[in-house]
């Protein structure tokens, strides 16, 4: 095996070359993970509650920062009746966590929410109940109390939505969340709408009919909410712009180690070229080379990834569930199509530096 015992000529610079691609590599995957992570339980909440249609404040950025007021909210609910259901989620910067998220929900809505233990609140009662993540996190129990908004708030149960980022969250009454999340003096909001459809034309009608009536309204279907976030496009742009610099940095890294192996390995291609080795024999195996530290890179990038989620996830200025601890096989079998791509397109400078090598001149060189 020529080319691993001219990876291991110079040990430092392969270490450090191999470091160089996993630190591309991690940062690439992590980022990948948490978007692809948050989409999937976005998406998994709208598919597992059936949530056809989503109806939000047309200006607002995205879904969760909409504001519709009370007028216009009690307006819906007299046209659509028990098929809607309004929400208030927002945060709160609590002891226990920097960003608490809270969701205020309709006893309709509560009923539906999968119970691990305790019992579903009563309306008007002051109660919470809390996810399954931040119930582990905290170490509460149904019955004990939670610091919400600066008082004790207690917990009715524990729920489970299949979505960690929700699962590390507090349901309350929607006019108790309404009273957290509002500003002093302001008038009670509500951040968006759920809608029943039943079948996909109704749906399809219900949609159609709120943006015509309610210019000031917007209405989508349930399978579209992730994308409408404008979070999760400006994430995804920040992932596609890190793509190309680790890439572009990346090559640059490895296409200099191969560079330096040439010139250092000069004299000895010279050799192989005056008994038959052709330019193209000595880059495959500088082929060979670059993809083994590519490859050993994007493996120790890989792990470095895992690393940095876990880290991540446990900073306290991170909302409970909202970083993933693993990721799929097929993120990681990107991340290696990413290497080899990089092992690749290293070759181009130090294959015109080898088609321009003549023996002889290699020969003298010293």
């Amino acid at each position: 095996m020529i080319f691993l015992r001219n990876v291991l000529r110079a040990p430092a610079r392969s270490l450090m070359t191999a470091l160089g691609i996993a630190a591309g590599v991690a940062l690439f995957v992590a980022i990948t993970a948490i978007t692809l992570d948050l989409r999937q339980q976005i998406d998994g909440v709208t598919g597992a509650y059936q949530l056809e249609v989503v109806v939000y404040e047309r200006r607002a950025t995205s879904p969760m920062s909409s504001r519709i007021g009370a007028p216009q909210m009690a307006e819906l609910q007299e046209r659509y009746g028990a098929a809607l259901s309004p929400l208030v989620i927002g945060t709160l910067n609590e002891t226990w966590s920097a960003y608490a998220l809270v969701m205020g929900v309709t006893p309709e809505f509560l009923h539906s929410m999968a119970l691990n233990s305790g019992a579903h609140f009563a309306a008007g009662s002051g109660d919470a109940m809390i996810g399954e993540i931040a119930m582990r996190k905290l170490g509460l129990q149904p019955g004990q109390s939670v610091a919400l908004d600066g008082r004790p708030v207690r917990i009715s149960g524990v729920f489970r939505t299949g979505s960690r980022m929700l699962d590390g969250g507090v349901m309350v009454d929607i006019a108790q969340a309404q009273a957290m999340l509002a500003r002093e003096g302001a008038e009670p909001q509500y951040t968006l709408a759920l809608l029943r459809g039943g079948q996909q034309d109704a749906a399809a009608a219900l949609i159609n009919e709120i943006n015509r009536l309610y210019p000031s309204l917007k209405a989508i279907p349930g399978t579209e909410f992730s994308g409408s976030m404008r979070l999760l496009r400006v994430i995804e742009a920040f992932v596609t712009t890190i793509s190309v610099v680790a890439l572009v940095g990346t090559c640059l890294v490895v296409s200099n180690t191969l560079l330096m192996a040439v010139a250092e390995r000069t004299r000895e291609i010279g050799i192989l070229m005056t008994v038959g080795w052709t330019p193209w024999l000595v880059l495959r195996m500088l082929f060979s080379e670059s993809l083994m530290l590519c490859a050993v890179g994007a493996a120790v990038g890989n792990a470095f990834a895992l690393l940095l989620l876990r880290v991540v996830n446990s900073m306290e200025s991170i909302g409970f569930g909202w970083i993933p601890l693993r990721y799929p096989l097929t993120l990681a079998a990107v991340s290696f199509g990413m290497a080899l791509a990089i092992a690749l397109i290293s070759l181009v400078w130090p294959a015109l530096v080898l088609y321009r090598l003549q023996p002889l001149t290699a020969l003298r060189h010293e």
